[in-house]
């Protein structure tokens, strides 16, 4: 097999599978388990080990992508070498794994795509190269002028005085992982710029968009799909006024 799959470090990941959980061995005196619990919430346990006593923390989500750790899907480098393979994407980290179906063993990657579930992430090709960390974006458009999303999750903690005495043991939570998406155009030999879903934003990232494409965004409520239709109508734009 390449070596390019087996890009960092590699370590053994156990699963569990009375209670479907992932546990993390990860030489540091700390053992993470990720699982879903009684009420069917996804929460992540910290067990330090070499701590005197030892100490347990719970916080509620995970810092993966999704709502799950594992999700099929293909890891795709430069040479057009494609793997399918079990992918588990730590959006806080910016850090990928994967592993074989019949396996249990995990192994860190930096490709250059991957997809989960059909959606497709490729990283940020301005990036230094020989970095460790790489930022990805899932592609929402993929034309002259391209859409991406970046997901990043930050873990907020929570006050226990917020907890009454009626809130029982396993609903307090010492943090809770917090999901949120930014939104980048790419214009053709250019960085990828961040904008938000208003119109002077999206003025400022397509220039010279002329009045139809003005007034389309202007009679529309600012979502993921409009601004998609909207790019297709600028490549549109783009090919006519050359």
């Amino acid at each position: 097999m390449p070596t390019t799959f087996f890009a960092m470090k590699s370590f053994v990941i156990l699963v569990c599978t009375a209670c479907s959980s992932l546990l993390v061995c990860n030489g540091q005196g700390v053992q993470r388990v990720i699982m879903q619990d009684q009420k069917g919430r996804l929460v992540t346990t910290y067990t330090g080990k070499n701590a005197v006593p030892t100490y347990t923390t719970t916080c509620l989500g995970s810092p993966y992508l999704g709502d799950l750790v594992w999700h099929q899907g293909t890891l795709i480098y430069r040479n057009q070498i494609e793997m399918p393979a079990q992918i588990a994407y730590d959006i806080v980290l910016d850090q990928i794994y994967w592993r074989l179906n019949d396996s249990t063993k995990a192994v860190q990657a930096l490709p250059d795509e991957f997809t989960l579930e059909g959606r497709r992430f490729i990283n940020d090709q301005y990036k230094i190269i020989n970095v460790k960390r790489v930022t990805y974006y899932e592609v929402l458009y993929d034309g002259k002028n391209k859409l991406f999303r970046r997901w990043t999750k930050r873990l907020r903690l929570i006050d226990p005085k917020l907890y009454s005495y009626r809130v029982p043991l396993e609903d307090r939570f010492v943090g809770e992982y917090i999901l949120t998406g930014d939104l980048f155009i790419q214009k053709e030999g250019e960085h990828p710029k961040f904008v938000l879903l208003n119109e002077y934003s999206l003025s400022s990232a397509l220039p010279n968009m002329g009045s139809e494409l003005a007034n389309f965004i202007a009679s529309h409520e600012l979502t993921d799909q409009i601004l998609v239709e909207a790019l297709i109508l600028y490549d549109r734009r783009s090919l006519t006024v050359r």
